[in-house]
C-alpha cells in the first residue's frame, strides 16, 4: 500500500494537468489512500479485551490466619494451666498468681489466666491486621506482555516489569513458608529492580510460570 501511495504522488506531481482535468483519478487516489491507513487503535482495543492474565494473585495469608489462631489457642490453654496449677499448689504461687481479685463488691477470678488471654489474643488481632492490610494492598498479574504489580488502598504505586527487562524469578521458602505451603517470591530485573511476591500459594508453579512467560515474550503481529 505504501509503494501504491508513492507511485500516486509520483503521479500527481509530475502530471498536474492530468489531475485536474480527470476528477475521477483523484477519487481513485482517496479511495486507495484510505484503504492504506489500517484502525490500529480498534485492533489494539479489541486484543486487550480478549487477553486473559496469564497468572494473577495476592498475598494467600488464609492458612496464616488459621496458623496463629491454633498457635494462639494452645499458648493460651498453657499458660492458663501453668498459672493455676500454681495458684493451687503453694502459697508463693498463690500470691503471684491469686485465684481471685476483690473490688469493693465485685470478684474477679483467676485474673492472671484472664489477662493472660487478653494479651494473647491482642496480639493474634495485630497478626490477622497486618495479614489483612498485605493482602488487600497488594495484587499481582502476569500478563503475555509483562508482569504488573499494584500495591497501596488510597495511595496507589503500579509498578511493570517487561519480558526484556526480566533477569530472573527467585524462590525463597523458609521454615514457617514451608509449614504454610507458601512461598516468597523475588522478580528481578535487568535495571536493579526488584518485585516481591509475598505469600505466594504454589510457589514452585508459579515460579515456573513467571519464568516461562517472561523469558519467552510472546510477539504481537497487527
Amino acid at each position: 500500500m505504501n509503494s501504491i501511495r508513492t507511485s500516486t504522488c509520483v503521479a500527481l506531481s509530475t502530471d498536474n494537468k492530468y489531475r485536474i482535468s480527470n476528477p475521477t483519478f483523484l477519487h481513485s487516489i482517496i479511495a486507495i489512500d484510505s484503504l492504506a491507513l489500517p484502525d490500529k487503535q480498534g485492533n489494539e482495543g479489541d486484543h486487550r479485551k480478549s487477553e486473559t492474565p496469564v497468572w494473577l494473585g495476592r498475598p494467600a495469608v488464609g492458612a496464616y490466619i488459621i496458623i496463629y489462631g491454633v498457635i494462639a489457642l494452645v499458648v493460651t490453654v498453657i499458660l492458663s494451666t501453668i498459672q493455676y496449677f500454681l495458684s493451687t499448689s503453694s502459697s508463693a504461687g498463690r500470691s503471684i498468681f491469686p485465684s481471685a481479685v476483690h473490688f469493693g463488691d465485685t470478684t474477679i477470678p483467676y485474673p492472671a489466666e484472664i489477662v493472660t488471654g487478653v494479651i494473647i489474643a491482642l496480639i493474634f488481632v495485630g497478626k490477622v491486621t497486618r495479614l489483612a492490610i498485605l493482602w488487600a494492598t497488594n495484587r499481582h498479574q502476569l500478563m503475555s506482555d509483562g508482569l504488573y504489580v499494584s500495591r497501596g488502598i488510597i495511595t496507589l504505586e503500579n509498578s511493570f516489569l517487561a519480558p526484556m527487562a526480566f533477569s530472573d524469578a527467585r524462590l525463597i521458602r523458609t521454615l514457617g513458608l514451608r509449614i504454610a505451603g507458601r512461598g516468597l517470591i523475588i522478580v528481578d530485573a535487568n535495571d536493579g529492580r526488584h518485585f516481591y511476591l509475598q505469600y505466594v500459594k504454589n510457589p514452585l508453579e508459579v515460579q515456573g510460570i513467571i519464568r516461562s512467560t517472561l523469558a519467552h515474550p510472546t510477539v504481537r503481529t497487527e
